[in-house]
């Protein structure tokens, strides 16, 4: 009777262990499973892959606007000339009347680009790339048609913007915009952050320049003083003859700055999320296993 008894304890106690570890690695597999789900579904923000601002295509030729987006997902590309009202293209349909537009699209480099075939100078002109979503993203693509140069003073004009990228708090964000004339020197340029007009005020921004008769050119410096966070964003001079450079500038905590500067941003935030939950799931793999181990030998 003993002898029975003890059995049916070993076989209750075998069944629960059983029963345990079959529940736990059911959960464990619904966790991996559900973590690798989720891994494959995260697409992080949605941001512009660097592409020249400014291209240069002879009369008659094809032109290529280049348009290159990270993390699109569901959202579409709008392109449109911002001097017109209507857009010329809505994802990949054509809605502007002219048959020389083509939007083609580059899977591999993630690119959704505007062709032109046989431009003139009518196409010449600030077109821009929009992404459509709440937040407002958005790409000028300066479009420039050459023509066979007569003169032989004449220059190509030109626009380059330089400065850091990265500064910290109370510091001072000083970028240089350098513009070349075509047979006389520049006149002006404007300054925008986030699509707005910069002016010089005192003790905060701060707008110079400089020219160069011998070079046609003018050197424009923007100083914004005491930095702060808002002060961030995508900053762009534009001359009078509507060329543009654009450059975006992030302030930064001063315990932040480390990071930032090793360009961590939304894409390592996402690589940290994924590691934390892999390392969860191996130690949550192991304490199963311990648990399984203490009950197969106790019974």
């Amino acid at each position: 009777m003993i002898l029975i008894n003890n059995l049916r304890r070993i076989y209750s106690t075998s069944t629960s262990a059983i029963v345990f570890v079959s529940y736990l690695f059911a959960n464990v597999v619904v966790l991996l499973t559900a973590a690798v789900d989720y891994v494959a579904d995260y697409e992080g923000p949605t941001y512009f892959i660097p592409q020249p601002n400014n291209v240069s295509y002879q009369a008659g030729s094809t032109a290529t606007l280049t348009c290159s987006v990270e993390n699109l997902g569901n959202k579409f590309i709008v392109w449109r000339k911002t001097a017109e009202p209507h857009p010329i293209s809505v994802g990949n349909m054509i809605y502007a009347p002219d048959t020389r537009y083509e939007v083609a699209f580059a899977p591999e480099r993630r690119e959704f680009n505007l062709v032109i075939r046989a431009v003139t100078q009518n196409d010449a002109g600030v077109y821009e790339c929009q992404v459509s979503s709440r937040d407002k993203l958005v790409r000028h693509v300066l479009l420039r048609i050459e023509v066979a140069i007569r003169n032989p003073d004449y220059t190509i004009p030109e626009i380059l913007l330089s400065g850091n990228e990265y500064v910290n708090t109370g510091d001072t964000i000083r970028l240089v915009c350098k513009v070349t004339g075509t047979s006389d020197i520049p006149q002006d340029v404007d300054w925008f952050r986030n699509g707005h007009l910069l002016r010089s005020i005192s003790n905060k921004i701060l707008i110079s320049k400089e020219t160069s008769m011998a070079r046609r050119k003018l050197d424009s410096v923007l100083e914004v003083r005491y930095s702060k966070l808002e002060d961030s964003g995508e900053y762009v001079c534009r001359n009078s003859e509507i060329l543009i450079a654009s450059q975006k500038v992030i302030v930064l905590n001063e315990g932040d700055s480390n990071m930032g500067k090793r360009g961590a941003g939304a894409e390592a935030t996402s690589g940290q999320i994924c590691k934390r939950q892999w390392w969860s799931l191996i130690i949550l793999m192991f304490l199963a296993k311990a648990v399984t181990d203490i009950i197969v030998y106790k019974s």
